[in-house]
């Protein structure tokens, strides 16, 4: 009993830390305030964003220009196609379920076989790179709403932030696939 009452009474104090909403840290000789002690997960991912923006950025590189247009199969999008999507689909999938912003419509053609390699790459970092702004924009109370899957199935926002990169990896893997069918060297995969 006398150990279910101590661990009690760590718990609380545990909770009663945590919860606090100023604590003093030493920095450099200098105590500071620090208001707001919680774990902000969108800046912790925020490296990992911005590692996979990198990844897919290489991946862009190591396809020459005249491969763009290449598709392994009838039933699959060309190269530039795929790092369109993954761009503009990151972007589009970050507003709907963390900003509540649907797209009006379907999305837009992008006639891709009219792209330059330099536009379709620009095109996919600064998409990539805004998907990032909207995703740091977001706190963890933010993060913890509940949203409508696509499906209509209830989610956080945080699933949905995560299903973003989910969605990268996926199409980042099926272009890494594509500079190896075409006879090309694919970067090496790296964790930051």
């Amino acid at each position: 009993m006398k150990r279910i009452l101590v661990f009690a009474m760590l718990m609380a104090g545990a909770i009663a830390f945590t919860n606090c909403t100023q604590q003093s840290v030493a920095n450099e000789g200098n105590l500071q305030e620090v208001s707001d002690p919680t774990y902000h997960f969108v800046e912790g991912h925020a490296s990992v964003w911005d590692e996979a923006i990198a990844q897919v950025m290489e991946l862009a590189d190591a396809m020459p220009e005249d491969y763009y247009d290449f598709k392994p199969h009838d039933s699959v999008r060309t190269f530039a196609g795929q790092l369109i999507h993954i761009g503009a689909s990151s972007k589009v999938i970050a507003n709907m379920f963390l900003k509540d912003i649907r797209p009006e419509g379907p999305p837009p053609d992008m006639d891709v076989s009219a792209m330059t390699k330099a536009e379709i790459v620009a095109f996919v970092k600064t998409n990539l790179e805004e998907t990032g702004e909207i995703m740091k924009s977001m706190s963890d109370e933010q993060l913890a709403e509940k949203v409508k899957s696509f499906s209509g199935n209830e989610m956080t926002r945080l699933e949905g932030l995560l299903f973003v990169h989910d969605h990268l990896t996926n199409h980042k893997g099926k272009a890494n696939l594509y500079v190896r069918i075409s006879g090309k060297e694919p970067p090496n995969y790296r964790y930051y």
